[in-house]
């Protein structure tokens, strides 16, 4: 179901950019027709097969595109943090992704319209220039990402780059081949229904290429950052019944050598086909995960085809948002949702979770 919803997205957003970029080269070459005739003529080229419209449609559409498809990763990875996504958007990647688009766009332009006086088939021309806009939407997609999530780097960011630029290239090559060939059914609307079809394409192609990695983590909040170490009350990753392969921090904080929780950090929980049984939360030694001061089995989690279940398994010790669950009570745990652990005597105090299934970056 994520999957059809995020691939809904990712068209939608193809569709949308693609028309807005039309849209907006029509209103220019409209406002400027007068003066880029008489351009063509001091130059001698009003009679080229080469339309400035086009130019002028690329020059837009491939920004647009690019600025759709960044945007459309960073609202994906944080659904619900919606004013955080506004700043990492705005004042860095945005404007960057609207130059280079543009330079893109404009060469690409240039490039078509020589290729086009040197005769070059409009066939072969929109397969090359749409293949290089699927490559520029493909790449700065994936950099982007690549700048801002704890993955990106390493081969991970290698893979998801050349994936991304791959699959954009095939993008628009198979949107201007359908084109080509349906492109007379469609009369004076073939050029806004192709580039419709180009950002279809494009936005199913980045929606498997961008799928989240599926690292579930519960991340330490509230309650962890005033835990004495020195009295012996402090949090720690039990691993006698889990490996420190299955448990362990993501990122791995530098210099940290031990298994102490502390907030900020964000447990990586194992995935369900390394999981034999539910993992125990609780102030039982024994316990997978130890908290002090909460019940010694306050709370188990196991892993089920539709996501992360958890079982209260203390009266009113479990509150996931702002809802106490009573002893026996079960839930399924959504991304972003914070969960709450209250102590076993005292309910003024408790320790915050935040879980993560679409664990792209944690620190946004």
């Amino acid at each position: 179901m994520y999957f059809l919803r995020r691939l809904g997205f990712y068209i939608s957003a193809g569709i949308f950019s693609a028309l807005v970029g039309w849209s907006v080269s029509q209103i220019i070459w409209i406002d400027l027709i007068s003066f880029l005739r008489w351009f063509l003529q001091i130059f001698g080229l009003g009679s080229t097969k080469f339309t400035l419209p086009s130019l002028l449609i690329l020059t837009v559409i491939t920004p647009c595109m690019a600025i759709a498809m960044v945007a459309m990763e960073i609202f994906i990875s944080n659904p619900t943090r919606y004013k955080a996504n506004w700043r990492i958007l705005w004042p860095t990647y945005l404007r960057a992704v609207i130059i280079t688009g543009i330079i893109s766009g404009t060469l690409l332009s240039l490039l078509n319209w020589q290729l086009l006086v040197s005769n070059w088939s409009s066939i072969h021309v929109r397969l090359l220039s749409w293949g290089l806009i699927g490559l520029f939407v493909g790449l700065a997609e994936s950099v982007s990402w690549s700048f801002r999530s704890i993955e990106g780097s390493g081969s991970k960011a290698r893979n998801r780059i050349l994936q991304s630029t791959i699959l954009g290239i095939f993008a628009g090559l198979l949107a201007a081949t359908i084109y080509s060939n349906i492109r007379q059914y469609f009369g004076e609307y073939q050029e806004p229904v192709g580039f419709a079809l180009l950002g279809i394409l494009l936005g199913g192609c980045l929606s498997f290429t961008s799928r989240p990695s599926y690292q579930v983590a519960l991340r330490a909040g509230y309650g962890f950052e005033s835990v004495p170490t020195n009295s012996g009350l402090f949090s720690q990753i039990n691993c006698k019944r889990f490996s420190h392969k299955v448990f362990g921090f993501v990122p791995i904080p530098e210099g940290k050598n031990n298994n102490q929780i502390e907030e900020g950090l964000s447990i990586k929980l194992p995935t369900s086909a390394s999981v034999k049984k539910p993992i125990i939360i609780g102030s039982n030694h024994d316990a997978d995960i130890f908290i002090p001061g909460i019940p010694e089995k306050c709370l188990s989690l196991w892993f089920e085809s539709n996501g992360v279940n958890i079982k209260c398994e203390h009266e009113k010790a479990v509150e996931i948002q702002q809802k106490k669950l009573s002893e026996g009570d079960t839930t399924t745990l959504r991304h972003n949702q914070i969960l709450t652990l209250y102590h076993k005597t005292n309910s003024e105090e408790f320790y915050r979770f935040i879980f993560y299934d679409r664990f792209l970056d944690p620190q946004a």
